[in-house]
């Protein structure tokens, strides 16, 4: 008979694990975390949830909050509130799964604990906002885990995740033999099968070598180091971010220039939306005139054709500058010189004026961009924004924007709130309008041309997209590509945990595709990411720090080598291809392991009270 629990010492092993997990994290003790420490970090909750209890449910939801808390801590830094929500639901589901631990058999920890764990994760995961929020999956943890990380080719986040939960499963297995040594030998070598072999599988597939890789885009990421207090209050997006961003790359041109070098690198970098003005495409204005306009809770509905154009011929002069691809239509030489002219910083404005291109020749640019979309809402057209990416080739001649495709709930649409009016007209007052962002269907691939006369595809996710699965695997089921870039601005959160969180998951997901990621952001962590996981170089401020500064980056990103023979490198990896199938996968193998034993002990073979068949530590 499984003894009692009382409540607060649930509520205390249960915050264990999550202290462990907290203390995991990547940027808490060090900036790539301790993975190691979170190995067992399951454990204590396992242990604690098979034992009944008086408010058992309550003692683990409220711990799993705390834990949750703990996790998204770097959310107080934009807006406090949020962190309530982001811990409380979320830790709903794991508290569900204590419930399952408790309704079954004693069968080994290391194969029930995985199970109620990684239900309850898929769970989290897949249900959108505001039921939960995804983000944080216990395999995350593994991303510095060189041993390890390459199985995510295979399995992705979620085989890591069970391989750690099953390890944490038996050291609780392993606790109670020595509690309790009356337990059968052979439930104990059961335990240690189900707990050591995800692990020993990860591990085998982790070592298999990845295709070879060749010398692709020559690439140059330019860093800000702005606040986000100064982008956000948008006063003068010429003065406060075009001149000193130009200033940077041209500094960043000579400072990476390689010696004997004719032309410079393939492509420029910037970071998200940091290309002032903001785009369309000419069907937005024709819909415009034809009656269509932005949302009353947006703040802009009463945006003007006159202020539509101008801000689409802002954008596009500004890159013409760079180009030198023609005098702009709104920024004409005289006033280019006007509006510069009080400018002292900007000392290249003169050969904008001459029609001097600032970038070198044959090199693109690529930019993260605003832009207006009409789209259909409420049984009618409205115009919408979108958050993505554009690229221009030296000529001036541009791509189809590729669109962000998974948007901060509440931070950037409002459709997740839309039930909730009372929580949207909140939002209105206090921000003065309601973001009214729209997500691309599905994530987008550019072309980069290089100097070798080589197109380099680029898959594009944009911020938010880079802690999912989809912006990396959808564009390797519909082709080939050759490296990811995620341009992404993480200066809401200074210099918390969360860069760290965002730079851990490129590196699972450059492993779990096996292509080299370069991450191009506002303030940092701006890095490239080999196809293995591992970070081989980022921006580093002069006194080493990479949150928060200035600086540029400028790398040949390694590609696969998709020569006659090359091993077919360039295909998808096996996750990439199950990607979609995997959480359901995952979840319901979960799900049928917890309800077998759930009937299993429902029809009396392994009551309460009665000898398991093969494992029984609890006497």
């Amino acid at each position: 008979m499984r003894r009692p629990l009382q409540a607060r010492a649930r509520f205390l092993w249960t915050l264990a694990t999550w202290a462990l997990i907290a203390l995991a994290q990547p940027g808490v003790l060090r900036p790539d975390g301790f993975g190691h420490l979170a190995f067992f970090a399951v454990g204590p909750w396992a242990l604690a949830a098979r034992r009944p209890g008086k408010r058992a449910f309550l003692a683990e939801w409220a711990a799993h909050s705390l834990g949750f808390a703990a996790v998204f801590w770097w959310m107080v830094a934009f807006f406090p509130l949020l962190l309530l929500p982001m811990a409380v639901i979320p830790a709903l589901y794991p508290a569900l799964g204590g419930l399952a631990l408790r309704r079954a058999p004693a069968w080994p920890l290391a194969l029930l604990a995985p199970a109620a764990w990684m239900l309850a994760e898929v769970v989290r995961w897949t249900l959108p906002a505001p039921l939960s929020f995804g983000w944080f999956r216990l395999g995350f943890l593994m991303h510095d885990t060189e041993w390890l990380v390459g199985s995510a080719a295979w399995f992705g986040t979620w085989g890591l995740t069970w391989g750690m939960a099953a390890l944490g499963g038996l050291a609780g297995d392993v606790a109670l033999a020595l509690v309790r040594p009356a337990g059968t030998p052979s439930g104990l070598v059961k335990a240690f099968g189900f707990g050591l072999t995800p692990l020993a599988v990860l591990a085998f597939l982790s070592s298999r070598p990845g295709g070879p890789t060749v010398s692709g885009p020559d690439v140059l990421v330019v860093q800000s180091g702005i606040e986000q207090e100064i982008k956000a209050a948008r006063r003068d997006p010429l003065l406060d971010l075009f001149v000193p961003q130009v200033t940077r790359t041209l500094e960043a041109l000579i400072e990476t220039r390689v010696p004997g070098e004719a032309g410079g690198p393939d492509v420029i970098m910037w970071g998200e939306t940091f290309l002032p003005g903001k785009l369309h495409e000419p069907d937005v204005l024709q819909d415009f005139r034809a009656g269509v306009r932005p949302t009353e809770l947006s703040g802009r509905a009463a945006v003007s054709e006159l202020e539509l154009v101008q801000q689409h011929q802002l954008a596009e002069d500004l890159v013409s500058a760079l180009l030198g691809t023609g005098p702009g239509e709104l920024l004409t030489a005289p006033v280019w010189r006007q509006l510069f002219q009080r400018e002292p910083a900007a000392e290249w404005a003169d050969r904008v004026a001459r029609g001097e291109p600032l970038l070198p020749p044959g090199t693109s640019f690529l930019s993260g961009v605003e832009s207006w979309a009409s789209v259909p809402m409420d049984g009618g057209q409205v115009l919408r924004s979108v958050n993505g990416v554009k690229l221009w080739t030296p000529d001036g001649r541009s791509t189809p924007i590729a669109s962000k495709v998974h948007l901060v709930p509440g931070g950037e649409s409002p459709d997740a709130l839309r039930g909730i009016p009372f929580v949207l007209e909140a939002v209105r007052k206090v921000a003065k309008a309601v973001p009214d962002f729209v997500a691309g269907e599905e994530p987008g691939v550019l072309l980069i041309p290089g100097a070798d006369g080589r197109v380099h595809r680029a898959g594009i996710a944009v911020c938010f997209d880079n802690a999912f699965d989809d912006p990396f695997t959808t564009p390797l089921r519909r082709g080939p590509v050759d490296l990811f870039v995620v341009v992404s601005n993480e200066a809401w959160y200074k210099s918390s945990p969360e860069m760290d969180h965002m730079l851990a998951f490129s590196r699972i997901a450059a492993a779990a595709s096996r292509r080299s990621i370069v991450r191009a952001t506002n303030s940092g962590i701006s890095a490239l990411i080999g196809p293995d996981g591992r970070v081989l170089q980022e921006v580093r401020g002069s006194d080493g720090r990479r949150k928060m500064v200035a600086g540029a980056l400028r790398v040949r990103v390694p590609v696969p080598d998709r020569r006659a023979g090359a091993g077919g490198v360039g295909e998808a990896t096996f996750f990439a291809r199950t990607e979609p199938v995997q959480p359901w996968a995952w979840g319901g193998g979960a799900a049928l392991i917890l309800l077998f034993a759930l009937v299993r002990r429902r029809f009396g073979h392994s009551g309460p009270g009665q000898p398991s068949p093969g494992f029984d530590f609890e006497g």
